[in-house]
């Protein structure tokens, strides 16, 4: 019978685990995070009837639905933070600055790749401003969002939030693009078939192809969970997938020091974006 309360995870199996989560999603966690581990999958482990994660290590690793498995265990253990316009500078700077530019410049088409998009208030935040600038009349702007957790791609294609996403947005946005049903605010269908969403693995080998060529790319907050190793592969991949001229928006808090000297920073004062 399956006790009550959070199953321990012994230090074999923390470190079996904590590779098996690396070498599917590159998120490597510190050794100081086995509580971590042991809080967020007790429940799934139960559901399971598992006592203990050797059983369930056994069944990532050889069970017939392994597959069906792995995609649970990384929806459980990545973490989703995020809300409408966070960060707005990056955003500003890539509507009023960078897309001009590249309209300038003679292009006509642009393309976008919101790489960790979570629930989607990024892409949309993208999407809204970029339609209160009218740029969607003027350009053929593709946007594409992508995440390795399937869940919250699902809240992301339906288009309902609560009041949690919206700190800081300002009145007239929310009432101008949500409808408010209840608790939860629904976008407006103009602005949520701008985004095409799909379920990708930075680290996959096929995802730069998947994506092909990219003029913008907004990758925030999540090298932070990366090793330095993979840090690289992304970020060269990232190189790789950017057209010439290419913009790149990471977290204020994420830098390509000793990760990758391809890139030209320039800090525009709200932000920094890496250019190729």
């Amino acid at each position: 019978m399956i006790q009550s309360g959070t199953i321990k995870i012994k230090e074999d199996e923390f470190v079996e685990l904590k590779d098996i989560i690396y070498k599917n999603s590159a998120i490597s966690f510190a050794d100081s995070k086995k509580y971590l581990l042991e809080n967020r999958l007790t429940k799934r482990l139960q559901e399971l009837n598992f006592n203990s994660f050797k059983d369930y290590i056994y069944y990532l690793k050889y069970n017939v639905k392994k597959n069906e498995e792995m995609e649970i265990l990384l929806n459980l253990v990545t973490i989703n933070e995020t809300y409408f316009l966070r960060e707005r500078g990056q955003m500003d700077y890539m509507v009023k600055t960078v897309i001009p530019e590249l309209q300038a410049k003679g292009k006509r088409s642009i393309k976008i790749w919101s790489a960790a998009c979570s629930s989607g208030e990024e892409p949309y935040s993208l999407a809204i401003l970029l339609n209160e600038a009218g740029l969607f009349n003027k350009l053929n702007i593709e946007i594409m969002a992508s995440d390795i957790n399937t869940e919250v791609l699902n809240t992301a294609k339906s288009g309902v939030y609560r009041t949690v996403s919206f700190r800081g947005v300002p009145p007239n946005i929310t009432s101008k693009y949500f409808t408010k049903d209840g608790f939860t605010y629904k976008l407006d269908p103009s602005i949520k078939s701008k985004i095409k969403f799909f379920q990708a693995n930075l680290l996959s080998p096929v995802v730069g192809s998947k994506v092909g060529k990219v003029d913008i790319i907004f990758c925030r907050n999540v090298l932070i969970y990366f090793d330095v190793d993979a840090k690289k592969k992304v970020i060269d991949m990232f190189h790789r997938t950017l057209g010439m001229p290419g913009h790149m928006f990471l977290g204020h808090s994420e830098t390509l020091n000793k990760i990758n000297d391809s890139f030209t920073m320039k800090n525009f004062g709200g932000g920094i974006v890496y250019m190729k």
